[in-house]
């Protein structure tokens, strides 16, 4: 049984506020999901119209909420603009899978590393005893994030076909 996420009403970092979505964050959201940029390394579906786009940044929304214990879900926040979000890719036991998406604009400045490295700790306060992540080989970006964050190579690769192209994902974690 997954260990039930107990996110927080907010993370504050030097530079960011971490926190749930609101319905504001929609069109952002949908905006981060289609950005080519992020859809080569983060796996979103292939939205055939904005209506569905739509609804996953809904659902991204619902699952930030305080009261979900099921879903981690964190909104990156940079002087009350949403830049990007934390959330977890799957939870067995006190293991959990994390992933993030950052606005291409504000790529670059640490911000992923910093966010990244508070819900790492929120996650320890939690009761989790290992994050892991998976990345593609081709972003060096992803590999330095977890890195500063303290997570490790597992040995582990799989190839994975995304949008027609075969990718190889290397996994990564760290000991809570």
């Amino acid at each position: 049984m997954a260990l039930p996420i107990q996110m927080k009403h907010q993370l504050q970092t030097d530079r960011l506020t971490l926190r749930p979505h609101t319905a504001a964050d929609i069109p952002a959201l949908v905006r981060l999901l289609t950005d080519r940029a992020n859809t080569e390394t983060f796996l979103v579906p292939d939205f055939t119209s904005e209506a569905q786009a739509t609804s996953l940044a809904q659902k991204l929304v619902d699952f930030s909420q305080v009261s979900d214990t099921g879903h981690l879900q964190y909104a990156i926040d940079l002087q009350g603009q949403l830049i990007g979000f934390i959330t977890d890719c799957g939870i067995e036991a006190d293991t959990i899978e994390i992933g993030y998406i950052l606005d291409p604009a504000y790529q670059g400045h640490g911000y992923t590393t910093e966010a990244t490295h508070s819900v790492i700790n929120d996650l320890r306060r939690m009761g989790f005893k290992k994050v892991t992540a998976e990345f593609f080989d081709t972003n060096t970006a992803s590999r330095r994030v977890l890195e500063k964050c303290g997570l490790r190579p597992t040995g582990s690769t799989e190839t994975l076909e995304y949008r027609g192209v075969a990718h190889t994902c290397i996994g990564y974690s760290l000991d809570l």
